[in-house]
C-alpha cells in the first residue's frame, strides 16, 4: 500500500510513525519548509516541500496511482480540493481527509471523497456514549418513523397518493439526510432556540 499525507503538522508526524511499519511508501508534502526538515530528520518516508493543492506538485511527488491521499490542511475547502484532484487527475482510489465544520462530513462525501472526518462530531458522540445520551439525530428519526406508522395504522391514507403510491412531497418536519452526523454544537445550538 503508498498512501500520500498532504498538509497538517502533528498529524502529519503521527501518521508517518504509525504507517511506517504497516505501509510499503508513505510521502508526506507540506509547504513548511522546516517542517518538512524535522519529517525527514525523525521518519524514513519521503518529504516534499511544496503546496499539495497543486496538481504539478503531486505529479512531481511520483503520487500518481498511489493507493490513498489523507489531507490535512486546516481548511475544509482545501482538503475537498485535493481529494477531488488526486481522484480525478492522479487515479487515487482511496481520499481521506479532515474537516472542521462537521457538516461537511456529508458534503463531502456526496462530492466523492472516501472519508470525512471531523474530530469535533467524534468527540460528541465519544461525550453521548460516555454520558448514555441519545443521539438527537437518531431521535428524531426513530419520531419521524413511528408517526408514519401510527398514520399507517389508523388507516387515516395519509402519505398514500390516489394510486396507493407515496406522495412526492418531502415532509418539511422530517429528518434532513445530513442530519446523522450533525452531532456537534452547531446542530444542538440551532435545535435549542
Amino acid at each position: 500500500m503508498r498512501v500520500v499525507i498532504v498538509g497538517g503538522r502533528s498529524r502529519a508526524d503521527y501518521l508517518m510513525g504509525a504507517l511506517a511499519e504497516t505501509v510499503d511508501t508513505v510521502v508526506a508534502i507540506n509547504d513548511d519548509r522546516r517542517f518538512c526538515e524535522y519529517l525527514s530528520s525523525r521518519h524514513d518516508g519521503t518529504v516534499i516541500w511544496g503546496n499539495g493543492m497543486k496538481l504539478a506538485v503531486l505529479e512531481e511527488a511520483g503520487v500518481a496511482g498511489f493507493d490513498a491521499i489523507v489531507a490535512l490542511t486546516g481548511l475544509d475547502a482545501d482538503n475537498l480540493a485535493i481529494c477531488q484532484v488526486a481522484k480525478k487527475f492522479l487515479g487515487i482510489r482511496i481520499q481521506l481527509c479532515i474537516v472542521s465544520n462537521p457538516e461537511n462530513t456529508a458534503i463531502f462525501r456526496q462530492l466523492g471523497v472516501t472519508a470525512a472526518i471531523s474530530a469535533t462530531a467524534t468527540l460528541a458522540q465519544a461525550i453521548r456514549g460516555a454520558l448514555e445520551l441519545p443521539d438527537p439525530a437518531d431521535a428524531k428519526a426513530r419520531a419521524a418513523t413511528a408517526a408514519a406508522a401510527a398514520a399507517a395504522e389508523a388507516g387515516n391514507g395519509e402519505g398514500d397518493g390516489a394510486d396507493g403510491t407515496a406522495d412526492d412531497e418531502e415532509d418539511p418536519g422530517a429528518p434532513s439526510p445530513f442530519r446523522s452526523i450533525l452531532g456537534s454544537w452547531h446542530h444542538l445550538g440551532k435545535e435549542r432556540r
